[in-house]
């Protein structure tokens, strides 16, 4: 015989007592869902590559004529002048190296070099960057590209926190100002500096 509590049978309380320890279960796993998608969500955008890129336009010495560059993602270019960004294919496989180098402070500082791994190239003109094996690897898009001038527009999302940097480059250390705000206006256009950052000209006079 199933005992009672006053007019309430135990087989009743225990049926409330599942229901309600079901609803907690499922409100934490709600709660967690939303804590993960939260943690790992992306920041980044996801601007499609120049219609007209080709690798063989884009390899070759690049002057970084100016940026738009959050803080986390100038751990790297934070003091840096005279700014290079040199992109060699990789012997023997489909990756890529792009060799960034810069001088500290002034065109006489000390010599910067942080050298990555273009990777998983798809569709052309976007990558993989990374520069250590556990590091996480930033997306990596060539946006724009002529004779002349690059966009490149990379971005980095790691527990919720969105690093990115808008890069103006320019086959020689000067660029046309009609030109560079032209570039600007272009990669404002399409949603890119999310943190309304204020654009840097990099230093190239007295490099070369």
């Amino acid at each position: 015989m199933i005992p009672k509590l006053g007019n309430v049978t135990f087989e009743q309380i225990l049926f409330v007592t599942m229901k309600l320890l079901i609803s907690l279960c499922l409100f934490c796993i709600s709660a967690d869902a939303f804590f993960i998608d939260q943690l790992f969500s992306n920041g980044c955008k996801s601007p499609s590559p120049a219609q007209n890129f080709t690798n063989q336009q884009y390899n070759g010495l690049w002057y970084e004529v100016g940026k738009m560059q959050t803080a986390g993602g100038a751990a790297f270019e934070k003091d840096c002048v005279c700014t290079t960004i040199d992109i060699k294919p990789k012997s023997g496989t489909s990756d890529y190296t792009a060799i960034n180098s810069c001088r500290k402070l002034s065109p006489t500082g000390n010599f910067l070099n942080a050298t990555g791994t273009l990777s998983g190239e798809g569709p052309s003109g976007h990558w993989k960057e990374g520069f250590f094996p556990l590091a996480p690897k930033a997306d990596y898009t060539i946006i724009y590209l002529d004779d002349n001038y690059a966009i490149e527009y990379d971005c980095t999302s790691v527990f919720g926190v969105t690093n990115y940097c808008i890069h103006i480059l320019s086959r020689t250390p000067t660029a046309q100002t009609d030109m560079v705000q032209k570039l600007k206006t272009f990669a404002i256009g399409l949603g890119l500096n999310t943190e309304n950052l204020d654009y840097q000209e990099t230093l190239q006079k007295g490099c070369w």
